[in-house]
């Protein structure tokens, strides 16, 4: 095909009469929870734009390298070294068109990244090799090889989502992939995030925007894509003023002259319900800024959500290791707001019918296509992950009921730098909430904890903030008949196991039947730069002695048995 006849229009799609009644129905508002507002459920929120590449039948993108642009992609850098790798032409078919001298380069991050010869995650570049030309009117689409998200669905249910709760993301929908005439199977097709999708949901394509790349903070000078505002992270700069304002109150009032206040509660909001543990709030991670020209605001916007449900019980209360997370969040009246949103929620996207919704029609558009193909034999393991996930967001639902956000307190020493640890919360399948104190037989106040088969571990938690520093945490507990591991104190920061004094010392365990047994647990918090998780730069990591949040666990990890803790026995200590 001859550079001038180049598609330029929206893919044509080739209908078949179920699918064209499918699709007539999404455009005409006939499809309980897809193509209104009043279809969710009494939803306010904004209506998403519905296009046929997102919203039509799957499609099969053939994707053709020559041998040279092949050996390109075989020699790139790897998920850490990128940035040099150059771009390698393709010719791409599907639905029915063809579009050559399309750029395309490996994508993904630690976890997601393969190798070309294995099943690479890939974006095309629509018109990096060809001024104008584009897919659907958008110039880049990613084809994400979802290795961490067997059902397929997670970025596509949440990116529906975001998008009916108002805050911007790329939208996405199953894709079948070939490369050089071998078969990739089952991808996810995602939007790029271009001048196009900036001006579609901002009017302006103008402001900066920003891609901070992998685990990289609002405290770093981020790269910045496009914009045509001043090119000296000025705006950052001034969000990160105003982050490190002391009093609460000045610091809210100052950060809302920067920050869209209403969508980074709705980011915190549908993160924590999601329990996206690699999104930005508590990883810094997957997501983007933009700093929209009208409003003179930054948004952030979530990207890379493949990996959510995955802790159905998980704390509706995380650390949010972010700079937004422990800085905006940490105050009571913006935790509120986070609590209050996070019921708002409840009513539109995070409820059953919502998601039962975006999961039956993907799976017909997936089902037709792999018929019309005779590759019908995927569908089952599909459909196993499916249900899977659908069974997690169940009990992730039935699990919120309502609960509060806590922002952490700060952590008060006494003369002797000890502190007594009280007001525990529980997390056993009996109990949700504050955990209750027992009078045992000989007078003292216990907490009991009972192991749980199904959970594996269940623990008393406590969320504080400690500064840098060496600490020792102190805790009295009896056992009765434990089978498993036993009972043990741990710390979790940003994700579920992730220590401070990883691999100082063995962790300490009492099973069986044992009586009362003193634990001991160092914990190490480095200052802000050492070890790799953050950055210095700016005024909120000056002198590295910013607090950090952290949860710690009076846990039991067994299949049966007891375990009682003194109430009144747990100290943390300053070293």
């Amino acid at each position: 095909m001859s550079a001038d006849r180049i598609p330029r229009t929206p893919c044509p799609l080739r209908l078949s009469l179920t699918t064209g009644l499918l699709f007539l129905g999404l455009l005409l508002g006939l499809l309980p929870g897809f193509a209104s507002n009043e279809a969710y459920a009494g939803t306010t929120s904004a209506e998403i734009l519905r296009e046929p590449l997102f919203d039509g039948p799957v499609l099969h993108w053939e994707i053709q390298v020559r041998r040279a642009d092949l050996a390109k992609l075989r020699n790139s850098g790897g998920p850490w070294n990128r940035e040099n790798d150059p771009d390698s032409s393709a010719t791409v078919r599907a639905g029915g068109q063809v579009w050559t001298n399309v750029a395309i380069h490996l994508k993904g991050a630690a976890g997601s990244f393969r190798p070309v010869d294995d099943l690479p995650a890939l974006t095309l570049n629509f018109g990096k090799f060809q001024d104008g030309q584009t897919c659907g009117g958008h110039r880049k689409l990613h084809l994400n090889n979802s290795v961490q998200d067997a059902s397929r669905l997670d970025e596509i249910l949440a990116s529906e989502m975001f998008l009916q709760s108002g805050l911007p993301t790329p939208r996405a929908t199953r894709a079948l992939v070939s490369l050089n005439g071998r078969y990739l199977g089952i991808y996810v097709l995602k939007g790029g995030w271009d001048k196009a999708f900036l001006k579609q949901h901002f009017g302006s394509s103008k402001g900066n925007f920003y891609d901070p790349g992998f685990l990289k903070d609002l405290d770093t000078n981020l790269e910045r894509d496009s914009g045509e505002g001043a090119p000296d992270w000025s705006d950052l700069i001034a969000l990160r003023q105003s982050l490190a304002v002391p009093d609460p109150a000045e610091r809210l009032q100052q950060v809302s002259r920067h920050l869209d206040i209403d969508r980074i509660a709705t980011l915190g909001a549908l993160q924590i319900l999601l329990d996206d543990w690699d999104g930005y709030l508590r990883n810094r991670n997957n997501y983007r800024v933009y700093h929209v020209p009208t409003s003179d605001l930054l948004v952030l916007m979530p990207h890379g959500m493949d990996q959510l449900w995955r802790s159905p019980r998980g704390s509706f209360t995380p650390p949010l290791s972010s700079l937004l997370g422990q800085r905006l969040f940490s105050i009571p009246v913006m935790a509120d707001r986070l609590t209050h949103r996070m019921r708002e929620l409840t009513n539109t996207v995070f409820q059953p019918q919502f998601v039962d919704g975006v999961f039956s029609n993907a799976q017909s558009r997936l089902r037709e296509r792999l018929v019309l193909e005779g590759r019908e034999a995927e569908l089952p393991p599909v459909q196993r992950a499916v249900d899977s996930t659908r069974q997690r967001i169940r009990q992730r639902m039935a699990a919120f009921a309502g609960q509060r956000y806590q922002p952490p307190q700060p952590g008060e020493f006494d003369n002797e730098g000890r502190m007594h640890l009280t007001e525990w919360s529980s997390t056993s399948p009996e109990q949700e909430g504050p955990a209750t104190r027992i009078e045992a037989d000989e007078g003292s106040s216990v907490f009991r904890i009972t192991a749980s088969a199904a959970e594996g571990r269940t623990s008393l938690q406590k969320r504080i903030l400690l500064a840098p520093g060496l600490y020792q945490w102190e805790a009295r507990v009896r056992t009765r008949s434990v089978s498993g591991f036993g009972a043990c104190l741990d710390v979790e920061w940003g994700r579920r196991g992730q220590r401070f004094d990883e691999g100082s010392t063995p962790l300490q365990s009492v099973t069986s039947t044992a009586d009362w047994t003193l634990l001991k647990r160092e914990i190490l918090i480095p200052a802000r730069g050492e070890g790799g998780r953050r950055r210095p730069g700016g005024p909120i990591a000056e002198n590295g002695s910013s607090p950090r949040e952290i949860i710690l666990h009076a846990e039991l990890r067994a299949d049966s048995g007891t375990a009682e803790f003194d109430a009144d026995a747990f100290v943390l200590s300053k070293r």
